[in-house]
């Protein structure tokens, strides 16, 4: 079994837990999750099922897209409504304009500091593990692109926000940096991830519809090709190449074409992904 889940996680599992009812409903042992939710966090998680998992890199490290609430006049320990309380506005005077003015700034590429409550590592160890020692550390700044923000409710008190960005962005973060730059404070209350790397959550799955079309044999309607998310190009080899192929040893291409990626397909079957080099081709990842 190979290919791509697109998996409508619930609130309160991890995304380890999912990766974990995906092994035990397929009765698998090999899958793995292509970008990480918290646990708190709701929406589209990709699954990557048998040796799909060779391109996990690369699935995580498309743009997301996010529907988070931006709550004002609160700044939490864990920049979420989770933690706890460390900065309250006794009055949030902030207008629509305003907002959409704060909004404009955050747009385009940014530097963004870590939340302290995070898994990013430091020196060996992650930042949750200093914060929940109270130990300080300085936090380094990592590069990111907020493409699109757009606001779609907004009351006075929270604002709803769609937001399209790149890997390694923290929407809490996001949030609190906003609320600072408002001249109040911030923190996120709900957040989903509507869509990563053109997986959107309108053709997701939940973990009950998996179980049903598993037991009922129709897995393939929720199972995605790799092909159909990672883009390259395609060669097909000659039937009679097919052992030394498999087998790890370059054969005949059959074209004239020099490409690093590119999936070869024998015998009516993806085989892997391959070089092509001196009308040669030979399987660097093998799919089967």
């Amino acid at each position: 079994m190979i290919g791509i889940l697109n998996i409508l996680k619930p609130t309160g599992m991890t995304s380890h837990d999912v990766v974990n009812t995906v092994r035990k409903t397929l009765n698998i042992k090999k899958a793995g999750h292509a970008g990480t939710l918290d646990p708190n966090a709701a929406g589209v998680l990709v699954i990557c099922v048998g040796k799909a998992t060779k391109f996990s890199e690369y699935l995580m490290s498309g743009d997301k897209e996010y529907i988070c609430e931006l709550v004002l006049g609160k700044s939490t320990d864990t920049q979420d409504s989770y933690g706890m309380v460390t900065n309250k506005s006794e009055n949030v005077s902030v207008t629509m304009e305003e907002l959409n003015e704060v909004l404009e700034e955050f747009t385009g590429e940014l530097i963004q500091i870590p939340p302290a409550y995070s898994a990013v590592k430091l020196k060996g160890k992650k930042l949750y593990e200093y914060a929940r020692q109270n130990i300080q550390v300085e936090k380094e700044g990592r590069k990111i692109n907020i493409i699109d923000i757009k606001l779609l409710k907004f009351n006075g008190n929270s604002a709803l926000l769609k937001v399209k960005c790149s890997k390694g962005t923290y929407m809490r973060t996001l949030c609190n940096d906003i609320g600072n730059s408002l001249g109040t404070f911030g923190h996120m209350g709900i957040l989903i991830r509507t869509e990563s790397k053109g997986l959107h959550i309108n053709n997701s799955v939940t973990l009950e519809q998996l179980k049903f079309l598993n037991d009922t044999n129709r897995l393939k309607e929720c199972l995605i090709p790799v092909e159909d998310i990672y883009e390259l190009d395609k060669i097909t080899v000659q039937p009679q190449h097919y052992d030394r192929l498999t087998a790890g040893n370059a054969v005949d291409a059959g074209i004239n074409l020099i490409s690093d990626e590119i999936y070869v397909y024998c015998r009516n079957k993806l085989i892997g992904i391959g070089e092509i080099k001196d009308g040669k081709v030979k399987i660097d990842k093998m799919l089967i």
